[in-house]
Formats: C-alpha cells, structure tokens, sequence
C-alpha cells in the first residue's frame, strides 16, 4: 500500500494536486490547518501553515510548508520560477518575520521542505547545507517530507486499522489497480463507498472525516486512470463520489468550523468531479466529434450493441457536461469579468458544436437501442434548449421518432425495456410474445411525445399518436417524478423510489399531452424539496438520473436554467 501511495503522490502537479491533498492528509492526522493555498496572493514561499506537535519534543509548534511536484533535482532546487531554495529563503526572511499571526508567534517554528518523490543524492549536500546553516534549535528548524514520509501520513492515519479497515483497504487497493478494467475498478470503489456507509458517523468531526475519504479516494483514483491515459474509470468513480457525498453532507451545512469544512470538501468533490469530467470529454470524446463515424470508430468493440450504448453514455456525459457551464453561467452571469464570461461562452459555444458533429456524424445516435436512452436525449434536449438551438434538435428528435417506429415495424434492432447486456446482444428475438415483452412500458415514446409538443410538430406526433394506437396499445407510456421518499434514496440508488405518470395519450393532441404533465407538475412538489434543487445544484439530479437510470423528472422541461439575457449565443451546427 505505501508503494503504491507514494506512486500516486510523485505523480500529482505541485499546483491543485499536491497542494490541494496535502492539508486534508495532515487534517485527518491531527494537524490544525491554519493557512491553505490561494491563487492571486503572494504566499512568500508558504504553501501551508499548520500547527501540530515538534517531531521530537511534542510541543506545540508553527509548520511552514513549501510544497514542490514530484523528485527534488538539482535544477529544481535553485533554478526557475518554482526552485525551492528561493521559496525557503523567502519563508525564512519575509513570511516568518512579518505574516505569522500574532497568537503563533511564540511558537517553534518547523519548515517543512514538502515533495512528492524523492530527493536525488547529487542535490543532498547542498539542502542539509542550507538547513545547517539556518536552524536554530528550538526557534527555527526544518524537516523534510518526502514522497515516503507523505505516504507514511496516509498510510498511519487516513489508512489506519480504525478508520479504514482491511476490507476497505482491500477494496480500494483493488479499484486503484484495476483502472484499466473500468468496470471492475468501478465495482470496488462502490464497494468501499458502501462500506464507508455501513460506518455510521457518530458526529460531525466522522462525517467530515469520511468526505475527506471520499475525496482522496476519488484523486488517487483520477491520478492513475490519467497516467494509464483511460479516463472512464476516474470518470464514473467521481460521478458516485460526489452523489455519495452529497448525501452524506448536504444535511449538515452551517456556520460552525466543521459544517463549514464539510461544505468545502463538498465542492472541492464537486470541482474534481468538473475536472475529470473536462478531461475526459477533451481526451475520449473531441477529437472524434468532427469525424465522420469517428466517435463510433473509437469504440474498442465491432458489435453494433457496444456502439450504440457508448455512443449514447457519451453523448449524455457531454450533454451533462455543458449544462454544469450552463449553471456556471447562471451563478456568475454579471458577477464576473467579462473575459471570464467570454471564456465560458466559448466553452459553451464548443460543447454544442461537440454534440450536434457527434449526433450529426454517427446514425447510430438517430436509433436508440434501450428505451431508457430517453435519459441521454432528455439531458441532451435541455442543454441545446439553453444554447438556442432549436431547429437541430427538432429534426433530431423527428428522426429519432421515426427511426424508432420503422425499426418496430421492420421488426429492427428497436428501442427495448432490456437492460441485461445478454439480452440486448440478442434483440431482437423470434419468439412469440417477444415484441410485446420487449416494449411493455415505454419512457422513450412520451419523451419524444412530449419534445415534439413543444416543437408543435404537429405532424411527426400524429405519427407517433398512429403508432401508439396501432402497434402499442400493450405498452404503458409513463414517465417519473419524485416522491417523499426520493431525498433518502436519490443520490444513492438505495431503494425504489417515485412515483410514475402512467397511461400517457397520445390520442388527444399535443396540447392535451402536455396539459397531462403540466398537472402532474404542479401536484408533484417534492422534486423542488429535493436538497439539490434547495441549494440550487439541479445538475447533482441529472447526474442521479443518467447515472442511476432514472427518467428525468418533467419539471426540468418547465425550469428557467438561464435568463432569456444571459443564454448562448449559437451558430454553426447549432442553428440550422
């Protein structure tokens, strides 16, 4: 285990990786976090301050971090903008003199000279020189924290018999080195999230410990899926991550210290989450959008089946994506710079232009395979809905109509209730009372209902309304929303739960349609008590939704995610 720490902690960047893991580390191991990085100040070489005991003494004393990435070399110890020996000077001859609080200045001061790796033998001689010639025993000392003595911290406290036990250790041990096998490392991470839950945290100091957990389980795994150049693990561990978290956390936000420390773990999970998210899209997913098939193409697997179900998680992962800028947007639309605000218009802009090549380039996103696709075109709908780019996605939506009636009637591969990868490699089977098995309830067919009443594609819905009456009069149209039980089970897929709209017509119109929902809406008030909807986090139920398989809950369609002022300019794929 320590091997592996230490690996993990020579690999992560001195700025937002090491920095940002360090003072958690020593957080769970008893220190008091005074100080932690910020951007846009001068720190005067001090990356962290800390109090905690002297190494050898016990007594109370003043830790001064310098923080540096990776091995200490020769060129990183007096040379460039980062060198260390620059960073300690300045510690010793401004930050210590002028910016330690008063209420610490009486206090034994340690530096700690802090990186992930090693110290090469050829630099040695000259950093236990410097050191000589500046302690002052009792007043100024230094230590030096190496990539061993890091992952000792780890390995004796975060790691330790009572707060992770073998099963846990085993269990994230496993997830870190099957990164690789996504799947399989996902399996284990959910296993050491569920025996994190099976703890029961007595108090808000455990509750804040297990978040931490959570959050340096999430990294570590992030680090390895990176320096393996496959993102999928790190991606979908960090999706479960920050629901978990949210759930355990969100209940307990407040004004003391450690309710205010786990709200800021909170987001730091939430930052991750955005990191790796960001990550993944401009290493798996952008530089085949453009490509005719090209996204299809990528897919390790020839059978039609893998194509269709990456294809889709793909374009629910980017659409999911672009609606956390949309939020972005939302929260610091007139609050922040304007090239702040043009950056992320143009993140935006791209993250359109990303999905509509995607779908534009690959058919096979115009024929879904399992009925609960309906999530994906749902997320994808309410993210081209903000960027105005409504011509798109209404042929989007009208081809998938009728792509999925012909598939029907051609007795195709279409859309199936089967979620059992067996079961979708073999559909569709001829086998009596198979077509009906296959499609006894539907969420795909209202959705796509519903998407073409708001386009008043008058129509493309009296096609849908002809197939429902003629080929699906055994089949339950229904969506879902959330009931008085959804808060407890939402961000953990726990138990069963909400409520579904059933016997949804088609018969009517689309205005009757959507009068139906519009009633179901406003009866339904649970979905705005959900606590992610009370903080104004509505893509934390999104994630439960695509991630769980849930259908999206129909407010979202009546929800104002941006200010008619404030939404994305679009051209390009977008508009026409």
């Amino acid at each position: 285990m320590k091997l592996l720490l230490k690996q993990y902690l020579a690999s992560l960047n001195e700025r937002d990786e090491l920095d940002v893991v360090l003072p958690d580390i020593m957080s769970e191991v008893g220190y008091t976090i005074v100080s932690r990085p910020k951007r846009g100040t001068r720190q005067y070489g001090v990356d962290v301050a800390a109090i905690g005991p002297h190494p050898q003494t016990g007594e109370k004393s003043l830790f001064l971090l310098s923080i540096k990435s990776g091995d200490l070399t020769r060129d990183n110890w007096t040379r460039g903008n980062q060198a260390l020996r620059p960073s300690l000077e300045e510690v010793i001859e401004v930050y210590i003199p002028k910016h330690v609080p008063l209420r610490y200045k009486g206090l034994p001061v340690i530096v700690a000279v802090c990186f992930g790796g090693d110290m090469q033998e050829d630099v040695r001689p000259q950093v236990e020189g410097f050191i000589e010639a500046k302690t002052k025993l009792g007043t100024l000392e230094f230590v030096e924290w190496n990539g061993d003595h890091i992952a000792d911290l780890i390995a004796t406290g975060l790691l330790r018999e009572n707060i992770f036990p073998k099963a846990m250790q085993t269990s994230f041990r496993k997830a870190v080195a099957l990164v690789d096998e996504p799947s399989v490392c996902l399996a284990h991470f959910e296993e050491l999230l569920r025996q994190l839950a099976d703890t029961q945290p007595k108090n808000l100091f455990d509750r804040l410990r297990q978040v931490r957990q959570i959050y340096l389980a999430s990294w570590t795994v992030f680090v390895w899926c990176r320096d393996a150049e496959n993102l999928e693990a790190a991606y979908s561990t960090s999706v479960i991550a920050t629901l978990r978290m949210w759930h355990l956390s969100h209940a307990h936000f407040g004004r003391s210290k450690l309710a205010k420390s786990l709200e800021e773990v909170m987001k730091k999970m939430m930052q991750l989450n955005r990191i790796i998210a960001t990550s993944f899209v401009e290493k798996h997913i952008s530089p085949y959008c453009a490509i005719e098939d090209g996204l299809g193409i990528s897919i390790p697997s020839p059978a039609s089946v893998d194509i269709n179900l990456k294809l889709f998680q793909g374009l629910g992962r980017l659409a999911i994506h672009g609606l956390w800028l949309i939020h972005t947007k939302a929260l610091t639309y007139k609050k922040t710079e304007s090239a702040f605000q043009a950056a992320l218009d143009a993140e935006l802009q791209k993250s359109m232009n990303m999905i509509c090549n995607t779908i534009e380039n690959n058919p096979a996103l115009y024929t879904p395979l399992r009925d609960d696709h309906a999530i994906e075109i749902t997320t994808v709908g309410l993210f081209l809905m903000q960027c105005k780019a409504f011509d798109f996605l209404r042929r989007w939506i009208e081809q998938i109509t009728l792509s999925s009636i012909f598939s029907y009637r051609a007795n195709g591969k279409y859309p199936c209730v089967f979620r059992d990868y067996a079961d979708l490699a073999m559909h569709p089977r001829a086998v009596e009372g198979y077509r009906e098995e296959a499609t006894v309830g539907s969420i795909l067919y209202p959705t796509l209902g519903v998407w073409l009443a708001i386009f008043q594609d008058s129509n493309s819905f009296a096609v849908l309304a002809d197939f429902h009456a003629k080929d699906m009069a055994h089949s339950t149209w229904q969506l879902w929303i959330p009931d008085t039980t959804s808060e407890e089970h939402l961000y953990l897929n726990s138990e069963v739960h909400g409520s579904c709209i059933a016997h949804l017509g088609t018969a009517s119109g689309p205005d009757a349609l959507l009068e139906q929902i519009r009633k179901e809406i406003i009866a339904c008030e649970e979905f705005n008590e959900l606590s992610a909807m009370r903080y104004g986090l509505w893509p934390i139920v999104l994630m439960a939704c695509l991630t769980y398989r849930l259908p999206i809950p129909p407010h979202f369609w009546t929800m104002t995610l941006l200010r008619d002022d404030s939404n994305v300019a679009t051209s390009g794929n977008g508009s026409g």
